[in-house]
């Protein structure tokens, strides 16, 4: 009868330096002690179909994205054409590389809060609901795209660059939307309780 009577560690116990070693700091990102090196939080996900390809200038899935979106009738050609005459206005006017503007014009536009209605007793309540990641890109470029298309008289190009950089200084139709949508939400807060 063979017995284990070895007295090493169990592979299984942490060492107790180690537990004490990690430190997540306020913005996400974590600290490791005995090193001091600070370990970045991962990159916010963007949200894009299963086979999208990233656009052909930036390599941008959420340009790629978005470009889908503004493409009308399959014509993906004239979608990319817009979107780049789009950008290319951006840098000329911000005189700044045009795909941080995007995205952050992007990020000014999205919504943290909706209503929906429910039905409770035979009546219809507001109720102000958090709106997860996914919906906040979609409901973003959907309004900085209606809010393009409602503009007249200027090419599409031009349009769509001046919601952008009006989306990047937190001006402009998209985030007008955003802030009613979010009033709406604030104004409801009474009926939070039904979600």
């Amino acid at each position: 009868m063979s017995s284990n009577t070895d007295n090493s560690p169990k592979p299984d116990s942490i060492d107790e330096a180690d537990q004490a070693a990690v430190t997540v700091n306020e913005d996400g990102s974590i600290t490791i002690a005995q090193s001091g090196e600070v370990a970045k939080a991962p990159p916010a996900q963007q949200w894009t179909g299963l086979d999208l390809k990233p656009d052909a200038r930036f390599g941008s899935m959420l340009a790629s994205k978005f470009i889908n979106c503004l493409m009308y009738d399959g014509k993906k050609a004239t979608a990319e054409a817009v979107f780049y005459s789009a950008m290319d206005q951006i840098a000329d006017k911000m005189k700044a590389d045009p795909l941080p503007i995007f995205e952050q014009a992007l990020e000014n536009a999205k919504p943290l809060v909706e209503v929906r209605s429910k039905r409770i007793g035979g009546a219809n309540y507001q109720v102000p609901v958090e709106v997860n990641r996914k919906r906040q890109q979609t409901l973003a470029i959907r309004w900085i795209l209606e809010a393009v298309r409602t503009r007249k008289g200027r090419p599409t190009g031009e349009k769509l660059a001046q919601e952008l950089v009006d989306c990047y200084n937190k001006t402009g139709t998209t985030v007008q939307k955003r802030e009613n949508t979010h009033r709406m939400a604030e104004a409801n807060k009474a009926f939070a309780h039904f979600a």
